[in-house]
């Protein structure tokens, strides 16, 4: 892209994306790779290219977006696999991008290159102190159901995302690790001699579990349902969203869950098509976590009933909100009585 081709790309990026979104937009003339036909600029890729660390040069993939005439071209696919020759040529080591889990038309154009998800762990191991260089270039520190996408160009083999089971279990060990802070009073709330809420010790084992079992209660019923309908499903546990989790509590003393969620299986999927099968799933796994709720009131799944009810922007776009919200105003409407009900209970009691 030339200087004087900045304000026609930004303008194209506008149209592409939510106008919300433009703060964030970001352009390197250098390094921002464009399509031009008749003149125009019809699609482009924004590239972050930016020393890591000694080892690692990365070549961030940044905004990829297509006018709405030119989509089904091909288009997308050319401009990945000139940005993997181009950012070869600058001596990159590692080319990465963020998806978000429920995006297959962009994901299964990065497994096509060859990338792959790289796993919090994973991050650890490749980037060490530069990790948190490449959270800043990414905007990673406050996403949440965005994957890193990462492919090595020097051929270092990386490990594969953790799925299923152990995903559960690893997400489940990290949510009671975080949920010790509340529990304990550990925040600097209680330096003002104030609590949100108060927890007695014969209590204290219960609530200890309250994240396993609310995430089990989360889960289970959109897997019954799935394997009712016959769709394939897998569990992933976010690589972010982490930071918050432990700031919040430790800040105010309140709960923040980092749930994680069951994704359909596979790229060979359309979001137009099954976007009804994910809200259905959002809502029942909200049905179920309300009902968890009145049986047990806890502060934890009230916390996530109202994550997974009112946070469906960005950066929490992992959230079951964002698959409701697609589906229209009746089902949000449901999931909001449902989880007001909740609240009003919870005055009562």
């Amino acid at each position: 892209m030339k200087n004087e081709q900045e304000a026609e790309t930004r303008e194209l990026m506008q149209r592409c994306f939510d106008k919300s979104l433009a703060s964030i937009f970001f352009l390197h003339p250098d390094t921002t790779l464009v399509v031009i036909h008749e003149d125009r600029i019809v699609a482009g890729l924004n590239l972050d290219v930016y020393q890591v660390n000694k080892q690692v040069k990365m070549g961030y993939l940044g905004w990829l977006y297509t006018d709405k005439e030119h989509r089904g071209k091909g288009l997308a696919g050319k401009l990945l696999s000139e940005a993997l020759v181009f950012l070869r040529s600058l001596g990159c080591t590692d080319v990465a991008g963020c998806v978000e889990g429920d995006n297959p038309a962009s994901f299964k154009q990065l497994e096509n290159k060859g990338f792959s998800r790289l796993s919090l762990l994973g991050q650890v191991r490749r980037f060490r102190f530069g990790l948190f260089r490449v959270w800043k270039h990414a905007s990673r520190f406050f996403d949440m159901g965005y994957f890193f996408w990462h492919l090595s160009l020097d051929d270092t083999r990386t490990q594969s995302y953790p799925e299923n089971l152990k995903a559960f279990l690893l997400g489940v060990v990290a949510n009671t690790l975080l949920f010790i802070p509340v529990l304990f009073g550990w925040n600097l709330v209680s330096l003002l001699n104030f609590s949100w809420m108060q927890f007695s010790h014969e209590t204290g084992s219960l609530l200890f579990a309250l994240p396993l079992v609310s995430l089990l209660v989360r889960t289970l019923p959109s897997l019954v349902f799935a394997h009712i309908q016959k769709i394939r499903l897998v569990y992933r546990q976010w690589d972010t969203a982490y930071f918050t989790a432990l700031l919040l509590p430790l800040l105010v003393g309140l709960p923040f869950p980092v749930p994680g969620n069951l994704y359909i299986q596979g790229s060979n999927w359309s979001l137009k098509t099954h976007a009804k099968d994910l809200a259905r799933m959002s809502l029942i796994s909200n049905t179920s976590l309300a009902l968890l709720f009145i049986l047990l009131p806890n502060p934890y799944t009230l916390f996530l009933l109202t994550l997974d009810t009112f946070f469906f922007f960005y950066p929490f776009c992992g959230f079951n909100s964002s698959r409701i919200k697609r589906e229209g105003w009746n089902y949000r409407l449901f999931s909001y009585v449902l989880t007001l009900a909740c609240y009003a209970f919870l005055l009562v009691y």
